[in-house]
This record gives C-alpha cells, sequence and structure tokens, in this order.
C-alpha cells in the first residue's frame, strides 16, 4: 500500500495542476467583438442556464439592427414594427407572417420591421399549430408614416430594447 499511495498522490497532484492552468488560461480568453455587417441566426440566453434558443434563418446585421432602430420616415413605403415583449413571455418560437409571406421566427425581445404598400394587410402569428390573424389597415397621412398599437414614444423605447430579427421589403 505505501507504493500505491504516492502514486496516487502524484497522478492527483498532477491533475490538479493542469486545472488550475486551464482556469488560468481560460481567463485569459476574451472572444472577438461581434462584425457588425454578418448576418446570422440570432440567439439568445435563456435566463437560467446555459441553453440557447436561436432563430433558423439569419437575422439582419447588427448596422441593420441600429438603423431600423431610428424609426426613420420612408417616403416609398409605409413601416410596421412588430414588437414582442418578454413579460411572461418563456422563451417560445413564435412565428409571424404578413400577406402571405415569408415566416419569420420571433423569440422574445425581438423585433420584425415591415415595409408595406398602404391598404389592408393580414398579419398572422402562430404557436404550437394555432394561428391568430388580425386585419390592419395602413395610411399615408404625411410624410411621416407609421402604425402603432400604443404611444409613440413607449412604443419606441420598447422597440429600441429589442433586436431585429426580420427586415422584410412586401412591396
Amino acid at each position: 500500500m505505501s507504493i500505491v499511495r504516492p502514486a496516487l498522490t502524484a497522478v492527483c497532484g498532477r491533475l490538479t495542476l493542469a486545472a488550475v492552468a486551464a482556469t488560468v488560461l481560460a481567463g485569459c480568453v476574451s472572444l472577438p467583438e461581434p462584425d457588425p455587417t454578418a448576418e446570422v441566426p440570432y440567439c439568445q440566453k435563456r435566463k437560467k442556464g446555459l441553453t440557447r434558443d436561436c432563430t433558423t434563418a439569419a437575422a439582419p446585421s447588427l448596422n441593420a439592427d441600429a438603423q431600423a432602430k431610428r424609426f426613420a420616415a420612408d417616403p416609398r413605403a409605409l413601416t410596421v414594427y412588430v414588437v414582442r415583449r418578454s413579460w411572461a413571455d418563456g422563451i417560445n418560437v413564435v412565428r409571424l407572417q404578413a400577406d402571405g409571406g415569408p415566416i419569420v421566427e420571433t423569440l422574445p425581445e425581438t423585433m420584425v420591421r415591415l415595409k408595406m404598400r398602404p391598404g389592408t394587410h393580414a398579419l398572422a402569428l402562430e404557436f404550437k399549430g394555432q394561428r391568430k390573424v388580425t386585419t390592419v389597415k395602413v395610411t399615408a397621412w404625411s410624410t411621416d408614416y407609421g402604425w402603432a398599437d400604443e404611444l409613440e414614444g413607449p412604443g419606441r423605447e420598447r422597440a429600441r430594447k429589442t433586436r431585429l430579427v426580420a427586415d422584410l421589403d412586401l412591396r
């Protein structure tokens, strides 16, 4: 037994040293800054745990996200912002479709910008096999276009806290 015990101590000592070295080196590694022009799926960490939920399609770049949050009027289109809140929302992927166009996946605290022609449009949400459709009528009344279901200031502030996950031009 006296021969086995020193061998185990030596092996354990090497493992401990290796673990300490790995911990020290991990602290020196930093992640590179994200490319502001990259269009990649958007991933969101869950509040509890390390798992992440991601869109399957690429989201617009961080540059496009910043541009959308300027809420600048487009003289050639009416712009609708669909903002998904996080309150009691969980981590569910909810699909959005406008006028039978592409289906967009949304996560909590994300936003979709829709540029549309004036007129009546159908917006549909899909979740767990259920589909809910609403009709919105968007009209132009001046050089500034827009549609909001709530006050402009709070709506914009809420949208600024989200991440643009789709930028659809349905003209």
